[in-house]
């Protein structure tokens, strides 16, 4: 009767604490996706200003170099003029060379022989005496005659020393053989300038390298690495993979984990790069996305709390509704069991009667009762005293207990000395048999009892069968009935109601 609001009591705990649970769930998934979105913004913000930024590096880099391309191909074409040896010196130079080799950042325009010494110089009228015969431009040029526009490998410019990219074109006589090289040079601090201009930031990096991976320019300036190959670095095969894109990895001149943005220069063998430091990218969104953690966790750890908190008091009530309710089941057990013997008492009996004629009625069959009283029991107590004949009513007690068959049969102490037995479905012999293995079961108990025949406890049983449309009292007088014949005939037997059609049956 009493587990359903137990049930009840659990099941609404347990939805609390389910309800708690899955709201924590949800906030913390939302918070973990806004998390993942203010990374994937902060990366996608990055990407799109580095290539925004490259492509002005890309612009810058291409349109320089093809200015100053414009004025090697007019030296060229210029040298291939024969009318240009026979006109004067100074004139012949103002010929071969224009002003935009004049400009911020550009170096001299040399014209190299065969042997790669100069025979013509921008910057004088008498050329200076200089040679570049083992430069790797001079060297591709004499080697090639379709190499185009050449950009080689940056050198130091003497005398003081800067660093400079070499752009040469080839000289060829009439007959297409090599007569030298066009060479002039654009300083890499000029670069270094424009780039320090459109930087990210002091810990972003820009430059440029040639296709077969020597580097040509770096911003900021790091002297060492210009010049050094970067085709033996494991990210290098990203640049050759296509036209543009962006990877992740550790530079190769700093061992710093960066987003790399790359694009081809024009349709030149140049590549030039971006680099964005991971934790550069990082510094944009996770101190943001740590205080959101933060509070979120201090918000979720709080729901726990309460419902933790809840959760006892809940189980607190339920507990105390339990002991409440045990106390009350106990209270009414009591009511309804005989403190002595342990089993039911009168009133228990009374209520068992009324549903056992009830069902009777309802669905037909048999009901019987016996009555039982133990033989010259007063005589027992004034002999061997009540605590004794307390003893006695016990051990009866066990016997009724164990020739029950429950919960359909039910044995009750009715008062005294007396016991009732509720056979439902018994009638007839079949009664008086189960009273008669009673009797014999309570005198196998061999309780002396010197005031009794035969020198033991025993009892006299009544049974009598419930009639259909009599009372419970009726059918109760008609048992006591019977117990009083069982006595008068001599105790220690069984006899059934005097006025059924089966009296005679007395054992």
């Amino acid at each position: 009767m009493h587990p359903r609001p137990r049930r009840r009591r659990s099941a609404a705990s347990r939805t609390l604490a389910g309800s708690i649970v899955a709201v924590t769930l949800v906030i913390g998934a939302a918070s973990g996706l806004m998390v993942m979105q203010m990374r994937r913004s902060a990366w996608e913000q990055v990407g799109r200003v580095s290539q925004n930024l490259l492509e002005s590096v890309e612009h810058m880099i291409d349109r320089n170099i093809e200015l100053y391309d414009l004025s090697l191909e007019a030296a060229v074409d210029g040298l291939r003029n024969p009318d240009a040896d026979g006109i004067a010196p100074d004139l012949r130079q103002l010929v071969l060379f224009d002003r935009s080799a004049t400009a911020n950042g550009l170096g001299a325009i040399l014209a190299l022989d065969a042997q790669g010494r100069a025979f013509a110089d921008s910057t004088a009228v008498v050329p200076r005496p200089l040679g570049f015969p083992e430069a790797d431009f001079f060297l591709v040029h004499k080697a090639l005659d379709n190499a185009g526009l050449y950009i080689g490998k940056p050198f130091r410019l003497m005398p003081d020393g800067r660093w400079v990219i070499p752009l040469s074109r080839r000289l060829s006589y009439a007959d297409g053989a090599f007569a030298g090289v066009v060479v002039g040079t654009i300083d890499i601090g000029y670069f270094n300038a424009l780039f320090g201009r459109l930087s990210l930031g002091d810990q972003s990096r820009i430059g440029f390298f040639r296709e077969s991976g020597e580097l040509l320019v770096r911003s900021p300036v790091m002297e060492g690495a210009i010049g050094r190959s970067l085709a033996s670095a494991p990210h290098f095969r990203h640049f050759l993979e296509a036209r543009a894109g962006q990877f992740v990895a550790v530079g190769y001149t700093e061992a710093i984990e960066g987003l790399f943005t790359y694009s081809r220069i024009g349709n030149r063998p140049l590549i030039a790069t971006v680099v964005v430091p991971t934790q550069a990218i990082a510094d944009l969104w996770l101190p943001r996305a740590m205080a959101i953690v933060a509070l979120v966790s201090v918000l979720c750890g709080g729901m726990i709390a309460l419902t933790l908190v809840l959760q006892r008091e809940l189980e607190r009530r339920s507990r105390a509704e339990e002991r409440a309710v045990a106390a009350n089941h106990d209270l009414a057990r009591l009511a309804h069991t005989d403190g002595l013997t342990g089993l039911p008492n009168r009133r228990h009996f009374d209520e068992a009667f009324l549903r056992a004629r009830e069902r009777m009625a309802r669905e037909g069959g048999a009901l019987s009762l016996v009555l039982l009283d133990a033989d010259r029991f007063k005589r027992y107590n004034d002999t061997y005293g009540h605590l004794a004949g307390d003893e006695v009513l016990r051990a009866v007690a066990r016997v009724l207990a164990r020739q029950v068959r429950e919960p359909e049969e039910t044995a009750c102490r009715i008062g005294g000395e007396e016991f009732a037995v509720l056979l439902p479905g018994v009638s007839g012999a079949a009664a008086v048999a189960r009273a008669e293995r009673i009797r014999l079961a309570v005198a196998r108990l061999q309780i002396p009892h010197v005031g009794n025949e035969g020198g033991t406890v025993t009892a006299s049983l009544g049974v009598a069968e419930a009639v259909a449309g009599e009372t419970g009292g009726q059918c109760f007088s008609a048992a006591d009935a019977a117990l009083y014949e069982a006595k008068r005939q001599g105790r220690n037997r069984v006899a059934a109601q005097p006025d059924h059609e089966d009296a005679a049956w007395v054992a």
